[in-house]
């Protein structure tokens, strides 16, 4: 009998399609001393269990329909003799955004106990079925009138626990959903006690208008200082007590964590009278405040509390943040705690640099604690904005993870997640496992390195021929692409493709619009990607034995750094170019024909010395990497710096002091302002519209150069003396 036989998918009759809170319970009756009991849970989109009241686990992994995951959840001493009531709450986001694909809502489980009796039989005690009972949550506000958080993460939340949460019950139904096939292919996440914070600043607000968002309302307010209380470290057993000023609507208070964080919301607050708080959380403090609203997105929530002690806790929604900001609507409250529950991911090995230069050691640390920032369902981008898995930002992450953790349990997760994203145009889905509107190229070529340099470090030939499919249908794709275009790629026309490099002036594309004829580029960014994927996809068909394959994509990589080489390269400024304008006509076959070459970049270079290209012809590298060294360029960004310094180790001999020292600069700036976590961009938060993350994964590439080169390349080279890795 397979797990799930004897368990239905179910939901509720007549609830809303999206954002959707629904509640099922079963009474259990059990035995726990005579055998574990296991409960085997999937869900659409994600659950919370509690066991005879106490909140027991939580957190679905993220998947697709056709390819459901279930938790493992060994429950056994959260069960009692006799009866216990199972209590399953779940939430439905329902439609698409950057993080969640929009399927079907559904919930399934089954609830084992093993005999004792060495067989490895196991009874059945519970199953889902439409006899159990089942109860809208309406203390929380449903459907798509809900602020989103951005429309990356999807919706915030309101709740009102005024209401009771087992009044509006529901018939509960079979839904159609294929059954789970395998189990959570990572760890569960370590979720915390209350995180200690610190109260840093309380006072009166007053909102500035009525109406608007919850971001809005908070952003607004006007904020009035009513002093520090000599108690200020939460949790706290007596609490901190707070009153509002006459002139107020209300209490505000900021609580720090101390460093940038990721968890869920804890509350412990005591009223004399029902009261709606507003949470608002945030990386930083710019605004003398969290910034709660920016360019439409709403960093804020309500819970709307009861007169006495609540305590509440939002397992839905994950928050990246190092400070929060709470407004009680109330005379008077006492805070014993306001912050959140950490869940990190558990790892097993960390690796730590050191060298005599303090500043290199303490980046590598910060490196580290962003990585750990970003890893939890998948590898994510950033905490706090998106929390999305992108095949470029996770590639730095995985080979910085690689050296740092000695892990790849969760890499080949999220490479399988991506690799299951393939779409009918043989690109992958933006984020995974998502459903955008718009995805990007470059990244789907830089899959194909992200894979072989997973079967580089884990040695798991066995997945590679598993994802060996959508690997060869993505490079197949690009080579169509190159069929009569001189042996080169142009930039996509098509709305539903961004030709984005990185976030640099000229590199970042165009998220929407069609590209009209007229300015259509042969591109050398996307050309060195593309080259780097056929010799990785070659590497791997040579791993797999499929020579002959190998060839093909060998060839394939050095036919296309020949034409990279071709009509690239500009002599007169020693560099190549990153676009050729008029790429909808045919091209001059001469290498000294007139070309509107255009955009000289030290990305552009530095791929195209990484794809192999520049090291084909006498002189080029050289002079290419003299100009990285020199910065004449228009200047690399932190995320595809590591482009820059790969190349540039080409020469250790002669670039490595100039690497490790630009490194000490650019994340020592970071440092030196404040960072706990590496910054998207160099601007900080200043970035895109005041919206720039400050915890982004991607930057946490010095670890791959610490490890790969410092540790093994030796002072008189690198500059760095004295480094060794060692386990923490």
């Amino acid at each position: 009998m397979k797990l799930f036989d004897k368990a239905e998918w179910i939901w509720l009759e007549d609830i809303e399609k999206v954002n959707a809170y629904a509640t099922f319970i079963d009474t259990v009756s059990a035995d726990p001393a005579a055998g574990r009991c296991t409960l085997y849970i999937s869900v659409d989109t994600n659950y919370a269990l509690y066991i005879n009241g106490e909140l027991n686990e939580f957190g679905q992994f993220a998947d697709y329909p056709f390819d459901k995951v279930y938790d493992v959840l060994d429950i056994t001493a959260a069960l009692k003799a006799g009866e216990n009531e199972v209590e399953i709450r779940c939430w439905h986001q329902g439609d698409d955004s950057s993080t969640i694909r929009g399927e079907t809502a559904g919930l399934i489980y089954v609830l084992t106990q093993e005999k004792d009796t060495g067989s490895g039989e196991r009874a059945i005690l519970a199953a889902s079925s439409t006899a159990i009972r089942g109860y809208a949550d309406t203390r929380y506000t449903m459907g798509a009138g809900v602020e989103k958080v951005s429309g990356q993460l999807g919706y915030s939340f309101r709740c009102d626990d005024r209401i009771d949460p087992r009044a509006n019950t529901r018939k509960v139904i079979q839904t159609d959903k294929a059954k789970p096939v395998r189990a959570r292919p990572i760890k569960k996440l370590i979720v915390g006690d209350d995180e200690p914070v610190l109260l840093t600043v309380n006072g009166g607000f007053t909102e500035a208008k009525s109406g608007g968002t919850l971001g809005q309302r908070m952003q607004y307010a006007a904020l009035a200082y009513g002093g520090i209380s000599h108690t200020r470290r939460l949790p706290s057993e007596r609490g901190v007590k707070l009153t509002a000023p006459e002139d107020s609507q209300g209490i505000f208070a900021l609580i720090d964590t101390g460093r940038e964080n990721a968890g869920v919301l804890s509350l412990d607050i005591e009223l004399e009278n029902d009261c709606e708080i507003l949470v608002g959380w945030g990386e930083h403090l710019e605004d003398m405040r969290v910034r709660a609203y920016v360019g439409g997105r709403n960093f804020c929530a309500s819970y709307h509390a009861r007169a006495g002690r609540n305590r509440f806790i939002h397992t839905f929604r994950r928050l990246g943040m190092r400070y929060m900001q709470i407004h009680i609507y109330a005379k008077s409250a006492n805070i014993f705690y306001a912050g959140i529950r950490t869940t990190d991911y558990p790892l097993e090995s960390e690796k730590v640099f050191s060298c005599a230069d303090s500043l290199h050691t303490k980046i590598d640390e910060v490196s580290r604690r962003t990585l750990l920032m970003c890893m939890h369902e998948h590898y994510e981008d950033c905490p706090w904005r998106e929390q999305a898995l992108y095949s470029m930002d996770s590639r730095n992450q995985m080979l910085c993870g690689y050296y740092a953790f000695d892990e790849y349990d969760f890499p080949k997760a999220s490479i399988r997640l991506m690799a299951q994203s393939l779409r009918d145009d043989g690109m992958l889905e933006l984020c995974s496992p998502a459903r955008v509107a718009i995805t990007i190229p470059s990244f789907t070529a830089i899959f194909l390195t992200q894979a072989a340099e997973y079967l580089q470090y884990s040695g798991d030939v066995d997945f590679l021929r598993e994802i060996f499919p959508a690997l060869e249908t993505i490079a197949q794709g690009f080579m169509r692409r190159l069929g009569n275009r001189q042996g080169l790629l142009t930039c996509y026309a098509e709305p539903q493709y961004w030709n984005f490099y990185e976030w640099q002036t000229g590199l970042s594309g165009s998220i929407s619009g069609s590209v009209p004829p007229e300015k259509m580029t042969f591109d050398a960014p996307l050309c060195a990607f593309v080259s780097m994927g056929f010799n990785s996809l070659g590497n791997i068909c040579a791993a797999l034995g499929e020579y002959e394959k190998a060839q093909t994509y060998v060839d394939a990589h050095f036919a296309l750094n020949e034409a990279i080489n071709r009509y690239f390269w500009d002599a007169d400024k020693g560099a190549y170019a990153s676009y050729i304008r008029g790429a909808g006509a045919p091209l001059p076959t001469a290498e000294d024909a007139e070309l509107e070459r255009f955009h000289y970049a030290e990305l552009t270079n530095a791929l195209i010395v990484c794809c192999g290209a520049a090291g084909e012809h006498e002189g080029r590298e050289r002079r290419v990497l003299k100009a990285l060294k020199d910065e004449t360029l228009i200047p690399v960004t932190l995320s595809h710096s590591i482009f820059k310094y790969e190349a540039l180790m080409q020469e250790p001999e002669q670039y490595a002091r100039y690497v490790f020292g630009d490194i000490a600069g650019k994340w020592g700036h970071m440092l030196s302002n404040n960072a706990t976590t590496f910054w998207e961009t160099i601007d900080g938060a200043l970035a895109f519209g005041d919206a720039g993350s400050l915890c982004h994964a991607w930057s946490a590439i010095p670890i791959y150069f610490y490890h790969e080169y410092a540790a093994k390349l030796g002072g008189e080279i690198t500059g760095l003396y004295e480094c060794g890795i060692s386990d923490k």
